[in-house]
């Protein structure tokens, strides 16, 4: 293996692949999502391909995620005859195929063949290619999934359904806490069940509005596993500005900051039929850590609404706009 690893720091590295096909002069190496993405959903095993693609990823300012669940996408085209090496200028874009992801990353860059289509996102590369192709694109709102799967943790399918960008699991960011860590002072003394759906409403509504205020705070949301959670960053937010903030006034304005957005996407025609997750997800087991299982979403989603005083549609009621002080977007 000529992939070495040059330095390592919490959540950077830098690696260096020494000859080679794949040869990289010292370079930022590839963290989880890059490898979940680009490596693991491609079945791509080659770590030095990984860092090569990363790196082009960085220099052509691609995002990853994106850019991994693009060309999986295209390789599961590819395996049912829905894509070709005619749409591909002969590419192979057969699973586990390293040199074609390498190259499709350029395409994409460079809007070049299929790489164009891929690089508008799965809703239109999956309306274009057509067949059951939507089956397998993989998105909440137009937006990829990350490498977190939601039949693994239920509380994750709830947030990406109700996450206003689509599934980003930084909206909710509940993940860890169904695998090992514990919030105290958002209410949460330990891990919670990860296949469990009672009480994850009030999960992931509570972690939305954190999230909605480290957001708002530009703060990075590793912070909250180094100690910065809600008492101590009311505490910060308060000495920086005079403020006089208390943790519920603190929250509140997180939960007022999650509803402005959601009725943005109200705006914008967004209600409970866009709550919801591929097919895939839903219907069909993966088996091994998942344990077979499978998200209960409309369980949660209807007292998801509940907990957040919105209707059945998933639009805020009046009330709870008159209680967020909102009372000017009230239709």
């Amino acid at each position: 293996m000529r992939a070495k690893l040059l330095k390592e720091f919490h959540l950077n590295s830098t690696v260096e692949i020494s000859e080679g096909k794949y040869k990289l002069e010292e370079t930022a190496g590839p963290e989880y999502e890059t490898i979940g993405m680009l490596g693991s959903n491609c079945l791509v095993d080659d770590i030095e391909i990984i860092c090569k693609a990363n790196e082009l990823c960085n220099r052509y300012g691609l995002d990853t995620i994106s850019t991994g669940s693009a060309i999986s996408f295209c390789m599961e085209a590819y395996e049912k005859g829905l894509v070709t090496k005619e749409d591909t200028d002969g590419l192979k874009m057969e699973w586990g195929n390293g040199d074609a992801l390498l190259e499709m990353i350029k395409k994409i860059a460079n809007k070049q063949d299929l790489g164009k289509l891929l690089g508008e996102g799965l809703v239109k590369a999956s309306k274009e290619i057509g067949g059951n192709s939507c089956e397998f694109a993989i998105h909440v709102k137009g937006l990829d999934f990350p490498a977190h799967d939601p039949r693994g943790k239920v509380s994750v399918a709830l947030g990406y359904a109700t996450s206003n960008r689509g599934a980003c699991h930084l909206q909710a960011f509940t993940h860890d806490f169904e695998d090992g860590a514990a919030l105290p002072d958002l209410g949460y003394k330990e891990t919670l069940d990860r296949f469990e759906i009672k009480g994850k409403a009030r999960f992931v509504v509570d972690f939305q509005h954190l999230m909605s205020m480290l957001d708002s705070l530009h703060c990075c949301k590793f912070i909250i596993f180094g100690g910065m959670t809600v008492e101590p960053l009311t505490k910060v937010l308060n000495l920086v500005t005079g403020w006089d903030f208390s943790k519920e006034d603190f929250l509140k304005t997180g939960e007022r900051i999650f509803n402005l957005k959601r009725l943005y996407n109200v705006r914008e025609g967004i209600s409970r039929k866009d709550d919801t997750l591929p097919p895939r997800i839903l219907t069909h087991p993966r088996g091994g850590g998942a344990g077979n299982n499978l998200p209960c979403l409309n369980k949660m989603l209807n007292k998801y609404y509940k907990i957040r005083g919105w209707n059945e549609f998933g639009i805020p009621t009046k009330e709870t706009l008159n209680r967020l002080e909102l009372e000017e977007y009230i239709k």
